[in-house]
C-alpha cells in the first residue's frame, strides 16, 4: 500500500482542550441569535464544573451499541445548552437589550441560572431525556422554557404513580394527564395553533372529576352516560332507547337539546346541582356550581380557568389558526395546563402518599415559583411589549 495516500493524523484531533474549544463554537453557531454565545458557555461550563461527576448519574456515558444504532445517544453539552436557552429567555422576556445584558453580566444572576439548570437537569428523567432533538417547526423551544418543562415532568410523574391504579379516579385523572402531554407536545414542535383543542378537553375532564369528586354518588351515572356517548357516536348514531327514556323525564324540562343532556345528563344525580338556579347541561353550569361551592382562593383559580377555556373556542372550531405573536399562545397554554396539572399532580401524590420532593427537587414548589414570573409577563403583555421581544430575537 502506498503510505503516501494516507492522511496524516492530525495531533490535536484527540487534545481535550481543542475537543472541547471546537465543541464550544459549534455550540455557539447552535444557538446563535437566541443567546448571547460567551454568556451561553460560560454558565454551560460552570453547570458541568458544579455537578462534576454527579452528571454521570444524569446522562448516561456507558458505550451502548442499541442506543448508537438507534441514535439515541445522549448529548449532555447539547441539551444542558438548551436548557440555559430556554431559562434565560423565561427571564428576558419583554426585558431591553440592556437589561438582558446587564442580567449577563451579573454574578447573581449567572449563579441564579446555574442554579435552576442543575434542577432541570435533576428532573430530566421525567423531562428532557423524552424530549425530540429538533423541532418540526423552527422556534423558540417552548417545551425548554420553565413552566411547560416543569409541567412535562409532573405528567410523566404521574403516570409513573398512576400505573399501578384502575379506579374510576385514576382513570380520569390518567387522561387528564395524557391530554396535556399531546397540548405539551405540540408545544414541543411549534403547533401551538393545535395545543388549543386537547387543553379544553383536559380543562372539561378536569372540571367533570373535580364535580364528581365532591358528589361521588354521580359516579355510577356518569358511566352511564359515558357508555350512552360511546354508542351514539361510534356505534348506531342513534340515541339508545334507554337514554330517550331519561331525556324525557330530564330535571331541566327548559333544555331542548338531547345532545347537552347526553354529555351532561347525568348531572340529574346530583341533588344539590339541580336545586340550584340556572340548572344547565354543560360545562358552564359545572363551572358556576363549583364556584358557588369554593372557597374565594378556589373561585379564583375557577374563574381564570374558565377564561382561558373560552379562549379555546375560536382554535378549536377553525376560525383561529394563525397569531402574530406566538408567544401569546405559549402564555396562556401554559396557564391552562399549570392550573389543571399542578392541581391533578399535587391530588395524585397525596392519594398515593408520594413525597412529591423525595430525592429530587420539589417540581410543585418550583412550577410555582416560576409561574409567577410567567404569571406577570401575561399580565403586562401589549403589542409594544411583543414587539421587543421579537425584535430581540435576532438582534443577539
Amino acid at each position: 500500500m502506498n503510505n503516501s495516500l494516507i492522511p496524516p493524523i492530525n495531533p490535536n484531533m484527540f487534545n481535550p482542550n481543542v475537543i472541547n474549544e471546537e465543541t464550544n463554537k459549534t455550540l455557539k453557531q447552535l444557538f446563535k441569535g437566541k443567546i448571547n454565545g460567551s454568556f451561553l458557555i460560560k454558565i454551560k461550563s460552570s453547570v458541568i464544573i458544579k455537578l462534576g461527576i454527579q452528571l454521570l448519574e444524569y446522562y448516561n456515558f456507558h458505550f451502548d451499541c442499541e442506543r448508537i444504532v438507534t441514535g439515541r445517544d445522549e448529548t449532555p453539552e447539547y441539551d444542558i445548552c438548551r436548557m440555559i436557552v430556554g431559562i434565560h429567555r423565561h427571564h428576558s422576556i419583554f426585558l431591553s437589550k440592556e437589561e438582558i445584558r446587564n442580567n449577563e453580566k451579573s454574578e447573581s444572576y449567572q449563579k441564579q441560572i446555574v442554579k435552576e439548570i442543575i434542577e432541570k437537569i435533576k428532573l430530566r428523567q421525567y423531562g428532557s431525556a423524552f424530549f425530540r432533538k429538533k423541532q418540526l417547526i423552527i422556534g423558540d423551544e417552548f417545551l425548554y422554557f420553565p413552566v411547560p418543562y416543569e409541567l412535562f415532568v409532573m405528567c410523566m410523574k404521574s403516570i409513573v404513580v398512576l400505573n399501578n391504579s384502575c379506579n374510576w379516579l385514576a382513570v380520569n385523572y390518567g387522561d387528564i394527564v395524557s391530554t396535556a402531554l399531546s397540548a405539551l407536545t405540540l408545544m414541543e414542535n411549534n403547533f401551538l395553533s393545535n395545543a388549543y383543542p386537547p387543553c379544553r378537553g383536559m380543562i372539561e375532564l378536569y372540571i367533570k372529576t373535580l364535580i364528581l369528586q365532591k358528589h361521588p354518588e354521580a359516579i355510577e351515572s356518569y358511566a352511564e352516560f359515558s357508555g350512552f356517548e360511546i354508542e351514539q357516536s361510534c356505534c348506531s348514531q342513534k340515541y339508545p332507547e334507554e337514554f330517550n327514556k331519561l331525556y324525557e323525564q330530564r330535571k331541566n324540562q327548559s333544555s331542548k337539546s338531547r345532545v347537552d343532556y347526553l354529555h351532561y345528563g347525568w348531572l340529574d344525580s346530583i341533588v344539590a346541582y339541580n336545586s340550584t338556579e340556572n340548572n344547565r347541561y354543560s360545562i358552564y353550569g359545572i363551572f358556576d356550581y363549583l364556584m358557588r361551592e369554593s372557597n374565594d382562593t378556589q373561585s379564583d383559580s375557577l374563574n381564570e380557568i374558565k377564561r382561558l377555556y373560552k379562549m379555546c373556542h375560536g382554535y378549536t372550531h377553525g376560525s383561529t389558526i394563525h397569531v402574530k405573536y406566538p408567544l401569546l399562545q405559549y402564555f396562556e397554554t401554559s396557564m391552562m395546563l399549570y392550573y389543571v396539572v399542578r392541581n391533578v399532580f399535587t391530588e395524585i401524590c397525596n392519594i398515593s402518599n408520594i413525597d412529591i420532593s423525595h430525592n429530587e427537587p420539589n417540581v410543585a414548589e418550583i412550577v410555582d415559583r416560576d409561574f409567577a414570573i410567567l404569571k406577570e409577563q401575561y399580565r403586562i403583555r401589549s403589542t409594544e411589549n411583543f414587539d421587543l421581544y421579537y425584535g430581540l430575537s435576532n438582534s443577539k
